[in-house]
């Protein structure tokens, strides 16, 4: 029935929460409480923590990280490790209680299911982006490739076509016109060892 109501609706039809089938439960269970443990082996060094339960995980892993490990300790990363963890464990109650605020004591309607929805306006931003800025962008990466690129190209083509005209019409085929090219070449190349070298 509920499945009939969701298709009825659309991708937005009304729908219970419900909890997650055995399929995805466990495997969420079973890293929830690696998580746990996690947490455990690796225990801060706060000064509330008996020594021997900090950093079990870290001291075990020296001899395999230790070459390639950066110390912090001095700098402000490692001076603000105590607000920091204590800014996370505030978003975390903050986020528990809100969910609790909002679905288990219905205090304030949900506001995320319309930004699910409308997808987080990512279509919206980039329709927005390509109609405007983005088309503009585009048209003058058109304009540039068309008119100085292509222009670039062509003219060189025409350049090179135009020399290539200029030399064929010297190549007639005629021994004699040849003939006559190479003389004029020799007689250029005297009077430049004569007039231009002085060799005489």
């Amino acid at each position: 029935m509920e499945a009939h109501a969701a298709d009825t609706h659309g991708a937005h039809g009304e729908f219970k929460p419900h909890e997650s089938p055995a399929i995805m439960l466990l495997p969420l269970v079973v890293l929830a409480g690696l998580s746990i443990v996690g947490g455990l082996i690796q225990l801060p060094a706060f000064r509330f923590i008996p020594d021997e339960w900090q950093l079990k995980l870290e001291l075990w892993l020296e001899p395999v990280v230790e070459a390639g490990e950066n110390h912090i300790v001095g700098t402000a990363a490692y001076d603000a490790k105590g607000w920091l963890a204590l800014l996370a464990i505030v978003c975390a109650v903050g986020g528990i209680a809100a969910a609790v605020a909002i679905y288990g004591k219905k205090v304030a309607k949900p506001f995320e299911p319309k930004i699910l929805a409308d997808g987080w306006r990512y279509d919206a931003a980039i329709s927005a982006f390509m109609g405007g800025p983005g088309r503009k962008a585009f048209e003058a990466v058109a304009w540039f490739d068309k008119n100085i690129v292509d222009g670039a190209v062509n003219g060189a083509a025409r350049l090179v076509a135009g020399a290539g005209g200029g030399v064929r019409r010297i190549q007639t085929g005629n021994v004699r016109n040849y003939a006559g090219i190479i003389g004029v070449g020799v007689v250029l190349l005297l009077v430049w060892f004569v007039i231009g070298r002085g060799f005489i």
